[in-house]
């Protein structure tokens, strides 16, 4: 039975990696650092955590990914960047994502995800303002062994305040080399020095939108939060055992943008300057070389 298990679930990670733009990620941990630096006395620290179990069906061609998440942004604001932020805000997300895969045929397939999800303060009572149901839809191609490409839409917070967007999976692999990416949010070069060293650079656009309670800025209360920022630096994945990995990159984080939206929906739009980051991240994830 464990050995039945163990294969079962094997089979759904390469399946899923496959369709995928970057490889199946089944369980890890994830820091983020922003510090403050000269006269920038604004600095925020992100922790992730997340856990993804796939279920192949008895048809071979579908699976199911359930998939739960938790995230902290906690920002300190010394010299009031932000004029509705108090010196330390802690912001909370938690979802849960169903992701529904089905190959038609050996080159195409369909990629459905359905991300119900709360961000905020969790300060007061939640309300509706807590939540957003976050979505993708997208088809994917192998245009050959090395390479697969698709196209779709998602609606996501990546971009502060809730939108839709296009986006292209991209994944490439030939001898040493890869490329992951979903554009426009993500792109990864990684090239193998070693059979357990990664060295590449990565470039990222993320963000979310929170609900808060509890501020005010002299004339109205604040009711949420959003944040965008684009990250790009080199990164150096290292694995010590085949199905550990950990992640380290560093570089700049750049187009930071922190804005409050008050309650009559009026922006107070925040521009913090270019800042150094650094990021670990140890995640759990099966050998697919084997």
């Amino acid at each position: 039975m464990k050995k039945q298990l163990i294969a079962t679930l094997f089979c759904s990670f390469v399946f899923v990696s496959n369709i995928f733009s970057q490889d199946f990620e089944l369980t890890g941990i994830r820091y983020l650092n922003y510090p403050a630096t000269g006269g920038n006395d604004f600095s925020v620290q992100e922790f992730g955590a997340f856990l993804n179990i796939p279920n192949k069906l008895k048809n071979d061609k579908t699976i199911l990914v359930n998939g739960l998440f938790y995230g902290q942004v906690r920002m300190n604001d010394l010299e009031n960047h932000i004029p509705t932020l108090e010196q330390e805000l802690v912001l909370h997300s938690v979802s849960y994502r169903f992701t529904f895969i089905h190959k038609f045929n050996e080159k195409w397939a369909l990629v459905g995800v359905l991300e119900p999800t709360l961000a905020s303060d969790f300060e007061s009572s939640l309300s509706s303002d807590d939540f957003v149901l976050q979505s993708t839809a997208m088809v994917s191609k192998t245009i050959s062994p090395k390479l697969n490409l698709g196209a779709g839409l998602i609606y996501t917070t990546r971009f502060g305040s809730p939108r839709v967007i296009p986006v292209m999976p991209i994944k490439f692999k030939s001898n040493k080399h890869r490329i992951n990416a979903m554009l426009p949010t993500k792109i990864l070069y990684a090239y193998e020095a070693k059979p357990n060293l990664d060295i590449g650079i990565k470039a990222t656009i993320n963000g979310a939108n929170f609900n808060i309670t509890g501020f005010s800025n002299q004339t109205d209360d604040v009711n949420k939060i959003n944040y965008t920022r684009a990250n790009i630096g080199p990164v150096v994945y290292y694995k010590p055992k085949k199905i550990i990995t950990l992640e380290l990159t560093g570089g700049i984080s750049t187009n930071r943008r922190y804005n409050s939206v008050l309650a009559n929906d009026d922006v107070i739009e925040t521009t913090l300057p270019t800042q150094a980051f650094f990021n670990f991240g140890l995640v759990i994830k099966p050998d697919l070389n084997k």
